[in-house]
């Protein structure tokens, strides 16, 4: 089986996708707006950990790479939960001690992924390549290279769209006429924070729980890291009396408490 695939995105879900398809005989070239970065130190974008379940996990196994993943993983058995009294109480996910989801950076994760697609020697990934225009009935994509500026026009007849929600494969299925798609903007935003090991070196907290502070309107929550820190995440309304358009940054710690 020899037919080229097209993959436009080399986020976690790009990389995945094509190793699975590599496994099926396909090659694929995949074309992602943004350097590498196994290369250059430009982070993943959206950095916030991801907790992958049972369902993720199964993902990589499908695809056999999972015990290459599994050493970059926290086990987490449940959700800590921290109470405004400053108590806590662990909410466990399953009755088994195996039953756990797993941290891990999304940046680690996206590295390892890209590096396992292009091992199977059928999928190639395109760096700094954005996607401006898709023709439908031409079977063409355009890409503009993002350091020397350059169009080029590419014949693909099978192309994947794994380019997030802003995909430029979905704006052309919506302007061809073939799709309807709705656009809601969600009413919260976040802030990604770190919360450094203790004193003494270790996880200031229980390493194997996801933390979470909840507080009505907002959230903080919290993952382990292999390096002993935390990575959090605020979540928090964009507009109105208590949001990011109005609270102080610098008092937003004491809010969480």
């Amino acid at each position: 089986m020899g037919e080229k695939i097209t993959q436009i995105g080399a986020g976690l879900a790009g990389p995945l996708l094509a190793t699975s398809l590599a496994r099926l005989g396909y090659h694929v070239d995949i074309y992602e707006r943004r350097p590498d970065m196994r290369k250059e130190s430009i982070g993943a974008g959206r950095s916030i950990n991801l907790a992958l379940s049972a369902r993720g996990i199964h993902a990589l196994k499908e695809v056999k790479i999972y015990d290459q993943i599994k050493p970059f993983t926290i086990p987490m058995k449940g959700r800590m939960i921290h109470d405004i009294d400053g108590s806590t109480h662990l909410q466990p996910y399953g009755q088994r001690k195996t039953e756990v989801i797993c941290s891990i950076s999304r940046e680690q994760l996206n590295k390892q992924l890209m590096t396992l697609a292009e091992e199977t020697g059928k999928v190639k990934i395109h760096f700094n390549k954005i996607c401006t225009h898709v023709d439908l009935d031409k079977e063409t994509v355009t890409f503009q290279d993002t350091k020397s500026g350059r169009t080029n026009v590419f014949h693909a007849s099978l192309v994947i769209g794994v380019d997030g929600s802003a995909s430029a494969v979905r704006d052309a299925m919506v302007e061809s006429g073939k799709l309807n798609c709705t656009y809601e903007p969600l009413e919260h935003g976040y802030k990604e924070l770190t919360l450094p090991p203790g004193r003494d070196g270790n996880f200031p907290m229980e390493p194997n729980a996801l933390h979470i502070w909840p507080r009505g309107q907002f959230m903080l929550i919290a993952l382990p890291n292999l390096n002993k820190t935390f990575t959090c995440t605020l979540f928090f309304p964009m507009e109105g009396p208590l949001s990011f358009k109005t609270v102080d940054y610098l008092k937003i710690n004491s809010l969480t408490h």
